[in-house]
């Protein structure tokens, strides 16, 4: 976990200091398929991975999974709300690939935030990035089209459907898949 290291040296921590505080981190082997979190449980964690990709989804009242969302460029998972609560989680988290996932308990990650004023800046980052990953949700499916959600979501992610299946994807940005299919249709014809 070198980039663990890196990425707490860069916030001013000594490395012998750096070093010791990982090495009391746990570390979890995920593989593809399977959860980092599930809705109801307790979330007891936010995971670190160097880079991977995750899917974040819940359960609705009648069963279906609804997509939220796709982490890919983020080291930092977990339904970081429902952490900081400390109640159960509100989101399935999934892994699409193998990976180590490091493994911050609630008071190892408030060890962390409280080591010094870089820390404390790097916890207002989260909170932001995850306050903004919502609100950007919030307000590209209230106030885009479902074409625009899909070429702003290929613009960020542009091998997604590569990588996830189309239905998810559908799901994501709050459509059918035969909407997302005649979506694709479209664009195809007009490049």
């Amino acid at each position: 976990m070198s980039n663990l290291i890196h990425l707490l040296t860069s916030l001013n921590i000594d490395e012998a200091k750096a070093i010791e505080y990982v090495n009391r981190l746990k570390r979890m082997q995920i593989k593809k398929g399977e959860h980092f979190q599930m809705q109801g449980d307790p979330a007891k964690y936010m995971g670190y991975v160097d880079s991977g990709k995750f899917k974040y989804y819940k359960i609705d009242k009648e069963g279906n999974e609804r997509s939220l969302w796709f982490n890919k460029s983020f080291p930092f998972i977990g339904d970081y709300h429902s952490f900081l609560k400390k109640t159960s989680a509100e989101l399935n988290i999934q892994s699409l690939d193998n990976y180590e996932i490091v493994l911050f308990n609630y008071e190892q990650m408030m060890e962390l935030f409280d080591m010094n004023m870089d820390t404390q800046r790097f916890r207002a980052t989260l909170a932001e990035r995850s306050m903004f990953g919502w609100r950007s949700i919030a307000l590209a499916l209230h106030f885009n089209t479902a074409e625009e959600r899909y070429i702003e979501l290929l613009n960020d992610y542009p091998d997604i459907e590569k990588e996830i299946p189309l239905k998810h994807i559908a799901s994501t940005l709050g459509i059918s898949p035969e909407t997302l299919s005649r979506i694709r249709k479209k664009l195809d014809k007009n490049t």
